[in-house]
């Protein structure tokens, strides 16, 4: 199974038949791994990480493209707001923070906002 990609994985087997079928009806070739182990011992999925549904490497931004369509993958947009992804684009040119990742950046940036409203407010009162 050389050349052959993992392109998406399922809790039960019945969801990647009815996935395989889809792509099968758009001519790509599909293999199912760790199906029979899921069906005998159907707790032990997330043990192995699910169902697994392959298509070959060729096929695979195709296949990719067909199950996305269909609604079986969907593309997680995780700076889908505009306000995230401009954040993001400018804490990333920052020196010092911009080695972390967006969620930490942004504690950064909301404790130094405090820090500088707060400590005039302290000095002066």
């Amino acid at each position: 199974m050389e050349n052959w990609t993992t392109i998406i994985t399922f809790t039960y087997p019945h969801q990647a038949h009815l996935a395989k079928a889809k792509l099968e009806s758009e001519g790509v070739e599909v293999v199912i791994n760790d199906e029979f182990t899921v069906q005998i011992h159907n707790f032990y999925s997330n043990a192995i990480g699910g169902v697994k549904l392959l298509v070959r490497n060729v096929d695979s931004e195709n296949a990719h493209q067909i199950l996305a369509n269909a609604g079986y993958i969907v593309e997680d947009n995780k700076l889908g707001d505009d306000f995230m992804s401009q954040f993001d684009s400018v804490s990333s040119k920052l020196p010092i923070i911009r080695i972390f990742k967006l969620e930490i950046r942004m504690v950064i940036t909301v404790l130094l906002i405090i820090a500088i409203v707060l400590i005039p407010i302290i000095l002066l009162s």
